[in-house]
């Protein structure tokens, strides 16, 4: 993997595309590189965690657990994209587990840091929040096709 610094690799992610450049200065500053091996759960579904990430390098699926089913995958995530955003809101459990799909390097940024920067610039806390409340409605969306998906042949097989 290569030595980027994170306000490099912040100024190319998905995430952070268009922000101004003294918002990407404010979360490199409160950021840091974290690196996880094939297979590493990064979290699990409940945990408590103070910790959002942005996908540098690799794939991350997103599990849950569904009775009766195990484990489901709910959606693959890869460079670019925001990862935990659970911890940004009360009680920072995450709802979903994450494990890396191969080698994977993530930006780790501390969510109360990034509650407190978004509550001092409203102008960054508005870019943020706008950008988790439309990844957060993608995801439902995701978790809901994959539901359907596991429980439709219950459907059939029961008419």
């Amino acid at each position: 993997m290569t030595s980027v610094t994170v306000l490099q690799a912040l100024q190319s992610m998905e995430f952070t595309q268009n922000l101004e450049p003294k918002h990407l200065e404010k979360l490199a500053s409160i950021a840091t590189h974290v690196t996880f091996s094939e297979g590493a759960t990064i979290f699990r579904e409940g945990d408590a965690s103070e910790l959002v990430y942005l996908i540098e390098e690799g794939q991350v699926s997103l599990v849950t657990q569904v009775p009766g089913h195990g484990q489901v995958t709910i959606l693959t995530l890869g460079p670019g994209q925001l990862l935990g955003w659970s911890s940004l809101f009360p009680p920072q459990r995450k709802s979903a587990g994450a494990q890396a799909m191969e080698p994977t390097r993530v930006i780790a940024i501390n969510a109360t840091q990034l509650r407190n920067l978004c509550q001092t610039d409203h102008s960054l806390g508005n870019s943020i929040m706008w950008r988790v409340a439309e990844i957060i409605s993608t995801r439902l969306r995701a978790a809901r096709a994959q539901l359907l998906d596991i429980f439709e042949p219950t459907k059939k097989k029961e008419k």
